[in-house]
């Protein structure tokens, strides 16, 4: 091996810096979603299920920073069946799920969140949040506009408890060169 040999990231987790360089991931539908197009914006990422506990609570509060944030917050929420198997659905329906109940964000396929199998962004995600596993449905991540993870609330923390986060991000100009 030549001593000009380069280093290749070994993973996505080496690779990105920043959320909206990971790459995309199938939505519900199976098209794929563009993590660049969060670019400059606010994001916030939470794995989702149907029949656990905390949903109901969830959604209300997904809604009510929808309504209240509108285009200035992006939420995406990934179905994921890790947990006691709470999402039973196959995405399309986990989608229309979450639409009947007001949700207005993307939902992606089903992923896992730990373990070997975890999807690369849920990989990223932890790694840059310091968080070793999701505990359980509804482990959230809030993104900055320049695309560092900014908090991470675990799943009993309600999306209205850290409200004045995101607005205090939404108010923030990125600093990085939005190229």
């Amino acid at each position: 091996m030549g001593a000009f040999q380069s280093k290749r990231p070994s993973s996505v987790i080496d690779a990105c810096d920043t959320f909206d360089q990971l790459p995309s991931e199938p939505l519900h539908d199976g098209t794929a979603f563009d993590f660049a197009s969060t670019r400059g914006g606010v994001v916030l990422v939470v794995n989702v299920a149907s029949y656990c506990g905390l949903t109901t609570k969830n959604y209300e509060d997904f809604k009510l920073l929808q309504d209240r944030f509108g285009d200035d917050l992006t939420i995406l929420a990934f179905p994921c069946n890790g947990f006691m198997f709470q999402e039973p659905f196959g995405a399309k329906s986990a989608c229309a799920f979450a639409r009947k109940r007001g949700f207005k964000g993307m939902v992606f396929q089903k992923v896992k969140v730990n373990g070997s199998g975890a999807s690369e962004t849920f990989k990223w995600l932890k790694s840059r949040a310091g968080v070793r596993r999701i505990e359980w449905n509804f482990g959230k991540f809030l993104i900055d506009r320049d695309g560092k993870v900014r908090g991470y609330y675990p799943p009993q923390t309600r999306p209205r408890v850290f409200e004045g986060d995101v607005e205090a991000l939404i108010g923030e100009k990125a600093t990085e060169a939005l190229a």
